[in-house]
């Protein structure tokens, strides 16, 4: 009978320790657990700070070139053109030259003008996603590469961080096909569906390596990963040195 007892006794015990063993393990897993999704929050604020501060510098920026630099350099072509009425020139190269000062005058107030609305993108606050980036495409001043855009699904509003977002990336992607891929042909695609926003964008460029790590420390590309990746998206690199770049992005939707 004692025997018994002593068996008895001891399966309760081993019982106890797997139990306080089991709702320790459950207890450190609801910890780490815890602790990963406050990390994740912590870095989603992070992300968040920064891409309010560059967005918030951006327009700031934007400002000080349309009110600021624009204003003057239109002021500058006004004085040129009431002098140029002024003056006897007794030389027709003194004309043309005059003429030509005041044309890259002009341009340059064109340039400053586009600039500052790309950086600052009024569109977004009162058109679609998909409408503000045919209009960012129509206002691009290279007639070296010819852009082709085509969206699905995104005339109704989204939620403005998700916009601006995105249109941070395609800006960017269009800069890098621009500017150092020396692309001729850029094509654009957006499709939103039941699964969220499906992009791409593919261009003829000089293209690169996507293995070659160092490519990915500029802040180009870097800047389209950070991005998607704060909309808990995901995009992907597919190029070749001499084949051109695709570019693709899927961003979920609540």
């Amino acid at each position: 009978m004692q025997n018994y007892l002593m068996a008895g006794i001891g399966v309760l015990v081993i019982l106890g320790m797997l139990l306080a063993f089991s709702y320790y393990k459950r207890y450190r897993l609801k910890q780490e657990s815890q602790l990963q999704a406050e990390i994740l929050k912590q870095q989603e604020l992070k992300a968040r700070a920064i891409l309010e501060a560059e967005e918030n510098e951006r327009q700031r920026i934007a400002k000080d070139l349309h009110d600021g630099v624009g204003q003057m350099m239109s002021a500058a072509k006004m004085n040129l053109s009431a002098i140029e009425s002024e003056l006897a020139f007794t030389d027709p190269k003194q004309k043309e030259n005059f003429e030509k000062a005041i044309s890259l005058v002009d341009e340059s107030c064109k340039e400053v003008r586009t600039v500052s609305h790309i950086m600052m993108p009024n569109a977004l606050l009162r058109n679609s996603l998909g409408n503000a980036i045919h209009e960012f495409v129509n206002k691009l001043s290279n007639k070296t590469m010819q852009v082709h855009v085509y969206t699905e699904g995104l005339d109704e509003k989204l939620d403005s961080n998700v916009e601006t977002v995105l249109y941070r990336v395609i800006q960017e992607c269009v800069h890098n096909a621009m500017k150092h891929a020396h692309a001729s042909n850029l094509d654009i695609s957006l499709i939103r569906d039941k699964d969220g926003i499906s992009g791409t964008v593919e261009d003829n460029g000089k293209g690169f390596d996507p293995t070659d790590k160092e490519k990915f420390e500029g802040i180009g590309l870097k800047n389209i990963i950070t991005r998607i990746e704060y909309l808990r998206g995901t995009v992907d690199f597919d190029s070749a040195p001499g084949r051109g770049t695709v570019i693709a992005m899927h961003v979920p939707l609540p």
